[in-house]
């Protein structure tokens, strides 16, 4: 199940049963919540093509659609509940149960900062910012924050591959939409671990 997915059978069944549980997704007629998900789990971790999955499955192109993008209003709609702001009240579990972390360069850093390049699949025509002159696959930018127990509690995507980390920043941070944690500056302060193309920005504000 772990190579088809990319998830363990116990994380995959509580999964469904929330999902279930929570009304995201329901039965059909003829394909259940737990096999929509299969579908959906199987496509992104394998970057499979539609042609393939219907062969796969022995569902027709359409139902193939159907089901992914139900499943991708499903996971949006999930991913309100997981992803999280990160609690400024307390420092993370794993500096707060280390004397040199809490007290040292650790002390009121709630979490890392940075951007990554996530392949993606785009229209001919708007391919060029998501992949640069060179050509090849297209990407987009995703800016995420991960606290220290290795939970994200933050993400932003769909930036072009070519925008820049302080591009991402400084237009996120300007957008209340967006939402953006900032932490709190008042008593001990907290702050962000960032690398030097964020830091950059940052020091000129």
């Amino acid at each position: 199940m772990y190579s088809m997915m990319r998830m363990e059978p116990d994380s995959f069944r509580s999964l469904v049963a929330h999902f279930i549980d929570t009304g995201l997704l329901r039965d059909s007629k003829h394909i259940d919540v737990e096999k929509k998900l299969v579908i959906f789990l199987h496509i992104i971790a394998h970057n499979m093509r539609n042609k393939a999955i219907n062969t796969l499955f022995q569902h027709s192109a359409a139902t193939t659609s159907k089901v992914f993008h139900k499943c991708l209003d499903a996971m949006i709609k999930f991913s309100k509940e997981m992803i999280v702001h990160t609690n400024f009240g307390e420092p993370p579990r794993l500096i707060r149960h280390h004397k040199k972390l809490r007290e040292g360069v650790f002390r009121g850093v709630v979490g890392a900062l940075d951007g990554t390049l996530i392949p993606a699949s785009i229209l001919v025509k708007d391919q060029t910012p998501y992949r640069g002159r060179g050509g090849g696959i297209c990407f987009q930018n995703v800016m995420a924050i991960c606290d220290f127990d290795m939970y994200f509690t933050y993400v932003v995507t769909g930036w072009e591959g070519v925008a820049h980390d302080s591009r991402v920043l400084i237009k996120t941070l300007n957008k209340p939409v967006h939402n953006f944690p900032m932490p709190p500056t008042h008593g001990n302060g907290h702050y962000l671990f960032v690398d030097v193309y964020h830091s950059l920005y940052v020091s000129s504000c």
